[in-house]
């Protein structure tokens, strides 16, 4: 028996719902509301009167959620095989379907889904403090961000810049390092019990850099305050590297998903018209670039008075990015004495 359209469609249904999969949908939010719930019921068992009134019901809900959890893991391991490929995909060696699945078990969000239903399987062979099952339990949280493009995006950034990130955490540490050794020899006379040692003074140091100041540990010599203020100021830049980073990086790889839709908009809008067929091909595209509706319709009907303009040779043509008219200098005619 074929099990390709099954598994075709079970994948469809399991991944983040494209617009007219109304299944799909239904399917993604019935997930977010599991998960919120059981971000809730977590919670809610921290409070010793209401697990002790309701933890049959906390039990069972567990149990339910697990199972759906479980399901749903099993299903995106299976269904793994129909899952498109790219061009490093093919090249690489995953050519049989246990080797495809296998590589997808141990893509991030696949172990993130493991890791949601591991623990309460463990804790059936294994003694678990109830405080870490608890807190195992809200990786589930997690989860979530296969359902949110901004989220999707933020990891694609931060995969592709993680050494210029581990650069500047790098910087940070060294930092924060240097300003609580320096503090520890400056106040250790006077505060012992505050600055008694380095990693007693790094507390002091995470405080500062983060210009968070708590105030519970202070330098009192004057040599101290002046130190404290120049580690103050100083970490207010150094604590802005990995945000500006990410802010640029961010702001960079949003232009270039949008280039990479205006390039598309503009090979399929050649002929000065927008079938079905190509529009759906757009909106399909639009949704794996995470681009929202405003932005696509935009660059389309740019693209179509630009192409429509170019076709019936009009010397005008319009800004990509605006869509404001720009004049275009027409070429003399070589026919012309």
């Amino acid at each position: 028996m074929n099990y390709q359209p099954i598994r075709n469609r079970i994948y469809h249904i399991l991944e983040p719902h494209r617009k007219g999969d109304h299944l799909s949908r239904a399917f993604d939010l019935f997930l977010i509301i599991l998960i919120l719930l059981n971000t809730v019921a977590v919670m809610a068992s921290t409070v010793e009167s209401l697990h002790r009134q309701w933890h049959p019901q906390l039990y069972a809900f567990e149990i339910f959620s697990v199972a759906v959890f479980t399901l749903e893991y099993v299903a995106r391991v299976w269904s793994a095989t129909s899952a498109p490929q790219t061009a490093s995909y093919r090249r690489a060696p995953y050519s049989k379907s246990w080797q495809q699945r296998l590589r997808y078990m141990f893509t991030p969000m696949a172990l993130v889904d493991l890791a949601a239903i591991l623990p309460f399987y463990l804790s059936m062979f294994i003694a678990f403090d109830l405080r870490i099952l608890r807190l195992l339990r809200l990786t589930r949280l997690i989860k979530l961000g296969r359902y949110s493009r901004s989220v999707n995006l933020l990891y694609t950034v931060i995969r592709k810049e993680l050494r210029v990130l581990a650069a500047a955490v790098s910087v940070l540490v060294i930092v924060m390092v240097l300003a609580a050794t320096g503090m520890y020899y400056i106040e250790q006379r006077a505060q012992p019990e505050a600055f008694g040692s380095i990693p007693a003074a790094l507390w002091w140091a995470i405080n500062t850099l983060t210009t968070v100041g708590y105030g519970d540990v202070t330098p009192i010599t004057p040599l101290g305050k002046i130190f404290s203020g120049a580690i103050t100021i100083l970490g207010v830049g150094i604590f802005a590297l990995p945000a500006g980073i990410l802010a640029s990086r961010l702001s960079e790889q949003l232009r270039l998903r949008r280039d990479t839709f205006r390039k598309h908009v503009m090979e399929v809008i050649a002929d000065g018209s927008l079938s079905p067929h190509e529009l759906s091909r757009l909106n399909q595209l639009r949704e794996t670039l995470g681009l929202d509706d405003d932005q696509a319709n935009l660059l389309i009907d740019i693209a179509q008075e630009y192409s429509q303009q170019n076709l019936r040779s009009t010397p005008y043509s319009y800004c990509p990015h605006c869509g404001k008219s720009l004049p275009v200098r027409q070429e003399p005619d070589s026919h012309q004495g």
